[in-house]
């Protein structure tokens, strides 16, 4: 599936069906930087996503589940993961890209995904931070959707959200954090936010959730019998520069992220700021 010319995803006749955002989900939104829409997978989709999930972990055994960044990329791209194109058409399934147009406008570049695996007994904490901290995206501006893969319980690690800390629309100091029992180290410095305020986010497998890039949110660990496995999908509105220069410079303290040679997809709409489209396209899989 090559979406590096522009392309327009047209859904099939009924497949939006639910797929709109209401104007009271748009404002909760605005309001505190995450929604759950009512539009979710099908089941089949959902069993689908978790054979390719399995498939994916075969084909990889020397990574960690915990964290697998870009999936869809079949070129050994960041962190050498032989992918499949097959998290290409989830993360732009036509119901999707109708909530995101919503929410960031009709030109729209996927620029990432993530598996977090979350694994029984042993997935790992993922502290209070900000996204946009590693971004080379200028303005910086990017929607995260969350698809879990495995019913999201209270016991097993669920992401929680700091409601309203995207409105000041900056990124707040962070500082490092050793261990290895976390998926990253920059934590959001305490003073920043009153974590007595968060809110877990609680899904069935196959729900969505959509989050804005300067929101504070963190995730505990699993130590349940049960994996907490979700799909993550980073969108950008193309109005927004993707620096790759800039990445690759990122790239040096955090070279398994593979900002520097990502591919861009336009989904939906027009480039607005003259991304670059090659880099990334030139090693097929």
């Amino acid at each position: 599936m090559q979406m590096n010319q522009a392309t327009e995803v047209t859904a099939p006749e009924g497949a939006n069906q639910g797929a709109t955002l209401s104007s009271g989900e748009i404002a909760q939104f605005s309001e505190k930087g995450w929604i759950v829409p009512r539009w979710q997978f099908p089941q089949d989709v959902v069993a689908e996503m978790r054979e390719e999930y399995a498939a994916l972990l075969a084909r990889n055994p020397q990574l960690e589940s915990d964290i697998i960044l870009a999936p869809h990329q079949t070129n050994g791209g960041s962190m050498g993961v032989i992918g499949s194109e097959k998290w290409l058409e989830f993360a732009t399934r036509p119901e999707l890209i109708a909530m995101a147009r919503q929410l960031i406008g009709d030109d729209i570049i996927l620029w990432g995904t993530t598996l977090f695996g979350k694994p029984a007994h042993s997935g790992k904490e993922t502290p209070w931070h900000q996204d946009g901290g590693y971004y080379p995206i200028r303005p910086l501006e990017t929607l995260t959707m969350w698809i879990p893969l495995d019913d999201v319980t209270p016991e097993n690690g669920p992401m929680s959200f700091i409601p309203g800390s995207h409105r000041s629309r900056r990124l707040f100091s962070h500082s490092w954090q050793d261990g290895k029992d976390k998926t990253i180290n920059l934590v959001t410095d305490a003073e920043h936010f009153d974590e007595s305020a968060a809110e877990p986010l609680i899904l069935k497998a196959g729900q969505v959730s959509f989050h804005d890039v300067h929101l504070i949110h963190g995730s505990t660990a699993n130590r349940t019998d049960r994996r907490r496995a979700a799909f993550i999908v980073r969108l950008m509105p193309a109005s927004s520069l993707y620096d790759h220069a800039l990445g690759a410079e990122i790239g040096k303290k955090h070279p398994a992220q593979g900002y520097g040679v990502r591919p861009l997809y336009l989904i939906s709409g027009q480039d607005r700021a003259g991304n670059n489209f090659t880099i990334g396209h030139d090693k097929a899989g």
